[in-house]
């Protein structure tokens, strides 16, 4: 069978009495001139049997509502049919839902959370349909909330957080009312859903700060990030200006996330994980910058020795933790140089009478020294 194109999927849908469109985040991107990652579909006007039929290939993955994976121009995309929905319950769950073909697209788009979510591009025509003035929205870079019903889904609250973070933009002051109600069901949402919304927001957000201020303003901060709510207010503002710091030189998630190690000890940071689950990579990295920037609050060469030799087996590089400390103008010294000093004087060897830890000791011993030297001769390694 010759690959299926999103052309001959339209018309196929059109000839059976349906309309094919594209929606959610891959119209969004077109108007931001964003490569789209993801190409959903929304089906109107047919029932999921005559689309089985007709799709033999398609396979099926929805359970609250109908939904196909399909390969179109040669890649899996999911196909929804248009559906309502109606708050019957608490959380994302908690709906009851609706899909039946006379379902129009304006009604499908009205369930959803803001207004640059809610557009669609038919796939035959091209033609838009924009009924809550999307693109405006793109265009004046603000967040709105599609109606009322935005606060029935407390996840959209967070995403909310993610958008402005990620797309640097405001939030209408309506929705962020909208938001603050969703505290109480936020809390008791699925923690992996919390850490993969964060993951998207240290990856890509230019200024990743703002996702915290958000929460933090709409008073959903305890219900999602509680050890980052329990610091002080100065210790919250510092915490977010280093972050912002760190980002601005790196999109490495785990970069950033070392820069949370600045303002939260290795204690808050295990509670963290053990609540949430977050990436081992991400904790070590945490907790190494906060030991680190302990031990070295008072420099001695012994201290710098200790941290290169545990930097050379742990989470961060050398060359990644001198990174983040001069990106977020922390007062340590540069490692790499002091690294690179840490060398026998040329012809001085390790004497044939030591043994086992003797050896150790001898070498600790030598690269102190050649720190000391470095330290006095190099003030600058002092003053980052």
């Amino acid at each position: 069978m010759s690959r299926l194109t999103e052309k001959e999927f339209a018309e196929i849908v059109a000839q059976n009495g349906g309309r094919a469109y594209r929606v959610g985040g891959c119209v969004r991107d077109k108007f931001m001139g964003a490569v789209p990652k993801d190409i959903d579909f929304c089906i109107v006007g047919m029932v999921k049997k005559n689309f089985k039929l007709l799709f033999l290939e398609a396979q099926e993955c929805g359970k609250s509502f109908p939904v196909f994976l399909l390969t179109i121009d040669g890649s899996k995309r999911e196909v929804a049919f248009a559906r309502t929905e109606e708050k019957v319950g608490s959380g994302y769950k908690g709906f009851r839902v609706s899909a039946k073909p006379k379902i129009t697209i304006e009604q499908d788009l009205f369930r959803r959370d803001t207004t640059i979510n809610s557009m669609a591009e038919d796939s035959l025509t091209g033609e838009i349909i924009d009924p809550f003035q999307g693109r405006q929205d793109i265009s004046d870079k603000v967040l709105r909330a599609t109606s009322q019903h935005f606060s029935d889904d407390p996840m959209r609250a967070l995403r909310l957080a993610g958008h402005a973070a990620r797309f640097g933009f405001s939030i209408d002051a309506a929705t962020l009312q909208l938001a603050m109600a969703a505290r109480e069901e936020l809390a008791e949402e699925p923690v992996e859903r919390m850490v993969l919304e964060l993951g998207k927001v240290l990856r890509e957000a230019t200024e990743p700060s703002k996702f915290f201020k958000v929460l933090a303003e709409t008073g959903l901060l305890p219900a999602t990030f509680k050890e980052l709510a329990a610091l002080p207010p100065e210790e919250f503002i510092r915490g977010m200006l280093k972050l912002d710091l760190v980002a601005s030189v790196t999109q490495a998630a785990k970069l950033r996330f070392a820069a949370v190690g600045i303002v939260l000890g290795e204690k808050d940071l295990c509670l963290w994980h053990n609540r949430m689950t977050l990436p081992g990579d991400w904790l070590a990295a945490a907790v190494t910058v906060s030991q680190t920037i302990a031990l070295l609050e008072h420099p001695t060469a012994e201290r710098i020795v200790e941290t290169i030799n545990k930097l050379r087996r742990g989470a961060l590089t050398i060359e990644e933790f001198d990174l983040l400390t001069v990106a977020a103008g922390l007062k340590v010294p540069l490692l790499v140089p002091l690294k690179a000093a840490m060398v026998l004087p040329a012809g001085e060897v390790v004497p044939k009478q030591l043994v086992g830890k003797e050896i150790g000791e001898w070498l600790r011993k030598k690269h102190v020294e050649a720190v000391e030297r470095k330290l006095f001769s190099s003030i600058g390694i002092l003053d980052n």
